[in-house]
């Protein structure tokens, strides 16, 4: 058995270091809730996720072309955040994600940061089945003579640009 001798000084000591530990970790959280609050916030509703992610790239506009990632992107041009090669959660693009419109952020914004190295903030969105509009329409199948799904990419909340 192994006995402990305690001092009034060890006491104190460990008291200390424990007090110092609770400020020091209040006052990080007291920062950060500090500079959440300057920041400006725009109400929305997140859809799958429970949690926002900040991803960093350089906007790109792509046009349409006959590829699974523009099928996957819709029918016009699109954008895309190419983060090189970072490791991301979800790749929809061969850069990165493709950008999507949210409550906050429009399509025709993406356009103001074409070339620009930004930050975004959003959530990942998967594919949804593709329901076709008339029987004489053509689209991409899969291997399964189903229609390949759309729709996939990271929609954005806030973007700002890098300097």
């Amino acid at each position: 058995m192994m006995q402990v001798n305690l001092t009034h000084w060890r006491v104190f000591s460990i008291v200390l270091s424990v007090f110092v530990a609770m400020i020091s970790g209040m006052s990080g959280y007291l920062f950060t809730k500090s500079k959440l609050s300057q920041t400006p916030s725009i109400p929305m509703q997140l859809q799958e996720s429970r949690y926002l992610i900040f991803l960093t790239g350089k906007v790109i506009e792509k046009p349409w072309s006959k590829t699974t990632e523009s099928w996957i992107a819709g029918d016009s041009n699109y954008y895309v955040l190419d983060v090189g090669d970072l490791e991301i959660e979800k790749r929809s693009a061969e850069e990165g994600v493709i950008l999507r419109a949210s409550e906050a952020i429009t399509f025709e914004n993406f356009a103001e940061y074409v070339g620009e190295k930004v930050e975004v903030k959003g959530e990942y969105v998967d594919s949804k089945p593709y329901q076709p509009k008339s029987t004489y329409e053509s689209y991409p199948m899969g291997m399964d003579g189903k229609s390949l799904p759309r729709g996939a990419g990271f929609k954005v909340y806030e973007i700002r640009v890098l300097y």
